[in-house]
């Protein structure tokens, strides 16, 4: 298992051409003045949509905190420290009707998950590692500013397909994401199970068989109602965890080209013959399309490319290893001449995923490599972090490595004075205790 194979081999290509699309919509609706009422009108029905759903979930739901599921609420400050994530995301549970859904948004800028109430309660069900990867897979989509990436490429859901094959491309990462994290892939398997079947009956599918569906119900039919989707099948999705966290699995399940090909004319066989000609050509294209798929579970998937486009949104190689606590591939990368000051998009450097995941080995290792203790993100800096957590450890180095106790943050506040002021103590016999 490799945590460079975590993100799906199509995401990047989908974005990539999502985004094209996208600024060319963009560019066709700002040269007409029809066009940009148009996209203005789209974008403000959109919106509103949206936050009544939001603002009707934070008003009925129920929120996890402290004081409310306070064991969940544990969990998932956990797994958000140990994602990278710099604030946990509001959490609401809501009541699903026995639907099976989890999903992960933006509310007036604060990011937000929502899991439905019949999964929620594997956890009082003896299924918290169920729970656990469901939480993850959901943080990831964060991680992974999937929510953002969607909002900008809004346009290319009028692409045929296209918008779709980049949501299945996520789903996949975040599956590979959350499997990794709960380093269970029993539990993450078992999880997507359950969206199948049910929170009762999941644990008694057989694995092997269910599996096998892949290749005995491959037809034009479910063909074309996975490629309409913004989900891949419950089967390939575990079929890719499989993969992922076991290499050696001896499961090669695929689709039959053949069988797609065939059902796919049956069912567009029944139009009236004017359109003949256009549903033969699309689906011709559709079958080219599909053996392209990222879900396309053929040997070649075994394979796994690393991925060197890079955006603002994204974070570097030596990011990920850091914020993965992969100490052999830092020090790679680091004598590879890795750029110890890139920042993400919120400003921050490697070394500050250090002192957000409180790991001082780590923060040891960059500052010998010569990164900048003095350095600042969009919210903090390494010293105050490092207060903030009550890391000690991390906040001695800092200082023997030349960080400023006295440099100040946004907010204007230093690590003097937030000693001082919030704990009533020296700083530096804080430090020393």
């Amino acid at each position: 298992m490799n945590h460079q194979g975590i993100k799906s081999e199509r995401e990047t290509v989908y974005f990539v051409l999502s985004a094209i699309f996208s600024v060319l919509i963009y560019i066709m609706a700002a040269v007409s003045i029809i066009g940009i009422g148009i996209a203005l009108a789209v974008l403000a029905v959109v919106l509103f949509t949206n936050a009544l759903m939001l603002g009707s979930i934070r008003g009925n739901g129920v929120r996890v905190s402290e004081k409310q599921f306070s064991d969940v609420y544990e969990r998932t400050v956990v797994l958000s420290k140990e994602m990278g994530l710099k604030k946990v995301p509001d959490f609401f549970v809501i009541q699903s009707e026995g639907a099976l859904n989890a999903f992960a948004t933006r509310f007036f800028g604060r990011n937000m998950i929502v899991v439905y109430s019949e999964v929620f309660e594997l956890a009082r069900q003896n299924g918290q590692e169920e729970l656990d990867f469901i939480i993850a897979h959901e943080l990831a989509h964060i991680k992974r500013n999937h929510v953002w990436k969607n909002i900008l490429v809004l346009p290319a859901q009028f692409i045929p397909f296209l918008s779709q094959a980049y949501s299945r491309s996520c789903e996949y990462t975040c599956d590979r994401h959350a499997a990794y994290q709960v380093g269970n892939a029993d539990a993450a398997k078992r999880a997507l199970t359950l969206l199948g079947v049910g929170k009762v009956m999941y644990r008694e599918v057989n694995e092997d068989a269910y599996l096998e569906q892949i290749h005995s119900e491959s037809n034009g039919a479910v063909w074309l109602s996975e490629v309409l989707s913004t989900h891949p099948l419950l089967p390939k999705r575990i079929l890719s965890v499989e993969r992922f966290m076991n290499p050696s699995t001896p499961y090669t399940y695929s689709q039959q080209p053949g069988r797609i090909v065939v059902g796919a004319g049956l069912l567009f066989g029944g139009l009236a013959g004017a359109y003949i000609a256009v549903i033969v050509s699309m689906t011709l294209a559709g079958v080219v399309f599909a053996s392209i798929l990222p879900d396309d579970l053929s040997a070649a998937d075994d394979a796994f490319y690393e991925d060197t486009y890079e955006t603002d949104f994204e974070t570097t190689p030596l990011m990920d290893a850091v914020n993965m606590g992969d100490v052999d591939e830092v020090l790679t990368l680091i004598d590879n001449g890795a750029d110890l000051e890139a920042t993400d998009y919120e400003g921050s450097t490697a070394l500050m995923y250090a002192i957000y995941n409180s790991n001082p080995e780590m923060l040891e290792i960059l500052l010998e490599a010569g990164a900048d203790p003095n350095t600042q993100d969009d919210y903090s800096t390494p010293l105050i972090i490092a207060i903030n957590l009550d890391d000690r450890e991390s906040a001695a180095l800092l200082v023997e490595y030349g960080a400023d106790p006295f440099m100040a943050d946004a907010d204007g506040d230093t690590p003097v004075d937030y000693i001082s002021t919030e704990m009533g103590e020296d700083f530096y016999t804080w430090i020393e205790e």
